[in-house]
């Protein structure tokens, strides 16, 4: 079912949507806030474990105490939650599918260009997309974000050899 019709416009796929960036922050916020305040609990537990290794330190850090720490190690978990959750939004892969390239843009900048005659394959490899030249070298690989029917498609529509489940 492929078209290959030059006419077709760019499509985009990959990213977050604005649902997706809010589940990711919270998630992550969440995560990191209950991290830092379960932290002494969780470090006195292995404290005791003797097969754990660095027993001095874990016994340092369940001994924080103070009551400032009692908020502040949440708030730092929520920090530090929040910036790893930027980081995982900016850094998925955003595609931009043309009849003759593709586009791989991270952090808003372009990282690749994979041009269409190099294209033998393309296909989902578990979570991740794969595209490979004739020869099977790997032209890109990585998490592609969003409705995998909506990624399938894009390719499908500009003439792409997909080798993966159809819709």
């Amino acid at each position: 079912m492929t078209n290959g019709d030059d006419t077709l416009p760019v499509r985009t796929v990959g990213g977050f949507d604005r649902s997706g960036r809010r589940w990711v922050t919270g998630m992550f916020a969440v995560g990191g806030a209950a991290l830092g305040a379960l932290l002494p609990l969780l470090a006195r537990w292995a404290a005791e474990l003797p097969w754990v290794p660095f027993q001095g330190p874990l016994r340092l850090l369940g001994s924080f105490d103070q009551t400032w720490l009692t908020w502040g190690r949440p708030v730092l978990g929520l920090v530090a939650g929040l910036a790893l959750a930027a980081w995982v939004v900016f850094d998925s892969p955003v595609l931009d599918v043309g009849p003759d390239r593709i586009q791989v843009r991270r952090r808003g900048e372009v990282e690749r260009v994979v041009e269409r005659a190099k294209v033998a394959a393309v296909h989902p490899r578990g979570s991740k997309l794969r595209i490979e030249t004739e020869s099977g070298r790997t032209l890109f690989e990585g998490d592609v974000e969003g409705d995998k029917a909506q990624i399938r498609r894009a390719f499908v529509d500009h003439g792409y050899p997909w080798e993966g489940p159809a819709d």
